[in-house]
């Protein structure tokens, strides 16, 4: 069976952007997002949804983008 391919390794691996806080911190486009990482606008609004409500947080990675992108 294939390896399912994770939103959050699209944005990490794919976007190379620190972790799915940071990238939804900087874009808020639904459409635009899903069209950008191949996924439904469902998808999207799902992960937008967590990141609102606060269950996304930044993850302090080695690589982290805070200090440069917001």
């Amino acid at each position: 069976m294939p390896k399912r391919i994770l939103i959050k390794d699209l944005i990490t691996s794919g976007l190379k952007y620190c972790c799915p806080y940071g990238f939804f911190k900087m874009h808020k486009r639904t459409g635009l997002i899903a069209a950008r990482l191949g996924v439904t606008e469902r998808a999207v609004r799902y992960w937008k949804m967590a990141f609102k409500q606060g269950d996304l947080k930044c993850e302090g990675c080695k690589n982290c983008l805070k200090g440069r992108l917001f």
